[in-house]
Formats: structure tokens, sequence, C-alpha cells
């Protein structure tokens, strides 16, 4: 059976009706500790300079001017330029997600009431002890209790490991299910309730979108891809995917649950197509301060997501032009 995974138009040339919501993930402004290169979870780190949001516009409809140099706010006129209009916004409940979220919504039309919706389950992943120490290189013949007791955290290579009071990969990935079963669901049922095409942004973490995606997919169950979830990490600050998600013609009238808890067979399956990976184009033309901060580190714990789409795909990565990067895990 052919996979329900493609490539789609553009944001701007999706037809009303559908029944397809659109679900817009969008990874956080730059936070001072990803400048630092250390292990940025749970510590709530508030954007840099570069992130920061310092400059406000009016921007409704085709009324679109660039004023100011801001990732975030880059991104909220990027989507006022393409008149994307926001059913709902849900945000990690840490500053730097907030604070990329609420730019987002500022832009919105001045009539619109979009409901904002703060979840502490959005979060990144919780390093536990490792919460903004540095990211170490692993020590040959001394084992990871040792660092820790030295201070040191270096990467870790199984879905299960964890930093001590942290949370694994597997942990995390139950959250993403969660979300599913929650946010997803909801919106799909509103999507069937109102016969009106919904568009959702949910703001979040780099490592957390891989998860959250990795989740959404796995409900499709005609994908046939070959799907890493360490391919889907990687993405820019401020960049995002776009998922078109729709109930499977033969899931008949059932209906979506909208418990949080992390079983996928609470929903019936899913059509699921993916496009704009880490699209992040709105960020083309800003330049870091001089005289501030200098540039940029990327998080050791993204990984590149070219690796991720095959044959027809590889041409809408080529753009990202991103540098291959190792996967610690």
């Amino acid at each position: 059976m052919a996979s329900s995974f493609s490539l789609l138009p553009p944001l701007s040339s999706t037809l009303p009706g559908s029944d397809m919501v659109s679900f817009i993930l969008i990874r956080h402004g730059e936070s001072k500790d990803n400048l630092r290169q250390v292990w940025a979870g749970w510590k709530n780190s508030p954007l840099s300079n570069h992130g920061n949001i310092t400059h406000y516009i009016w921007c409704h409809k085709a009324d679109f001017k660039v004023v100011g140099m801001r990732q975030a706010e880059a991104l909220a006129d990027d989507f006022c330029r393409m008149n994307v209009a926001f059913s709902a916004i849900y945000t990690s409940d840490l500053t730097r997600a907030k604070l990329t979220a609420q730019a987002v919504n500022d832009k919105q039309a001045a009539t619109a009431d979009i409901p904002f919706v703060e979840m502490d389950l959005l979060r990144e992943q919780n390093f536990g002890s490792g919460e903004g120490r540095a990211i170490s290189k692993k020590e040959k013949g001394i084992s990871l209790v040792a660092h820790y007791a030295k201070g040191k955290y270096p990467a870790l290579h199984t879905r299960q490991q964890k930093f001590p009071g942290g949370e694994s990969l597997d942990e995390m990935a139950q959250r993403a299910e969660a979300i599913v079963n929650g946010i997803i669901s909801l919106e799909l049922l509103k999507e069937k309730d109102e016969s009106k095409t919904r568009t959702v942004a949910i703001v979040s973490h780099g490592l957390f979108i891989g998860e959250l995606v990795a989740a959404i997919v796995r409900r499709d169950v005609d994908f046939q891809g070959n799907l890493d979830v360490r391919d889907l990490r990687g993405m820019r600050n401020t960049g995002w995917t776009r998922l078109e998600v729709s109930l499977k013609p033969d899931s008949g009238d059932r209906r979506l649950s909208s418990d949080t808890s992390s079983n996928a067979q609470t929903s019936p399956a899913l059509v699921v197509r993916l496009n704009e990976i880490n699209r992040y184009s709105h960020l083309s033309n800003l330049h870091r301060q001089k005289g501030g901060i200098g540039s940029s580190t990327h998080d050791p714990a993204q990984q590149d997501i070219r690796s991720f789409l095959a044959g027809k795909q590889k041409s809408a990565l080529a753009a990202s032009n991103l540098a291959p990067k190792s996967k610690p895990y």
C-alpha cells in the first residue's frame, strides 16, 4: 500500500474543506543556553539578544514590512506575509518558548481571538542534574556515575539512559504520545465538528518536536518511510515543520479521545502528510548584532535531518544546506 507521507503544496494553496488540520511545530528562538553548549532542558534560559523580541510592526493581510532583525518576530512576520491565520497556539511553559509563541500571537490579526495555551507537557527533555552543565566528552574507562561525580555530563547513547533526576528519551516520547492523544485529537475533533479548516501552532523544543513528529507519524499505519527520530532533530531556532493530519477514511464515526494517556490505541488511525521540514527562510536576512553575542553554537543533541527524506523529497531538504553531524543517541 502506498505511503500517505508526501510533500504538500505551499500553505497558501491548502484548500478549505479538506478535513485536514495543519499543525505547525515551531522551535523556540535562540536562548542564551543555546550559545553556551550546555544541557538546556527544563532550565528556564531566556532568549538571547539575537533571538529576543525588540521591535514590533503592524502586519495584517498584505500589509507587510520588515522592521527589526530578530528571530521570533521575523518568524511572526513571515506567517503574516503568508496570511497564516492560527486557530490556536499551544506552547511549552518555558520562557524561551512562551516569548516565541507570544511574538507569533501578537502579529495575528487584531480581531483574532486565538486560544493561547501553555503546557508543561511541551517542555524539552529534562536533563536533571545535568541542567546547565557543559556538554562534555566521555572519558575512556570511566563510568557515567564517575563522570557525574566530577560534574561532567557526556552525551548518552541509548533511549533508556538519563542523567540523575532527569528524563530518558523513551520517557519524553511518552509525553509526545500524550500530546497526540490530547492536542492533536482535540483539534481533529474541532475540525470535524466545526467543518472549518484549522491551522494550529505548537511552540516547543528541538528534541521534543522530533519525538512529537515521530509520535504523530506512527498513527499513520500506511507510512512506509524509514523513520528514525534522530533524523527529525536539528531544527534551527524558530525553524518550523508542518504536518497535515486527518482521520483515516476507514476510521468510521469513532470519536477521538482527548485523554492525555500515553496509550497509542486510544485514537483511530490517522493520515499524516509531512512538509516544510525545518523551514527557516525567515532568518535569511537576519544578522547578529556587532559587539554583542558571538556566533551561535548548535546543540550537539540536535541532529541533521538531511537523511530523513528520500527520492522526490531530497530536493526539498537540499535547500536547507545543513552540515552533517554525528548522532550521540
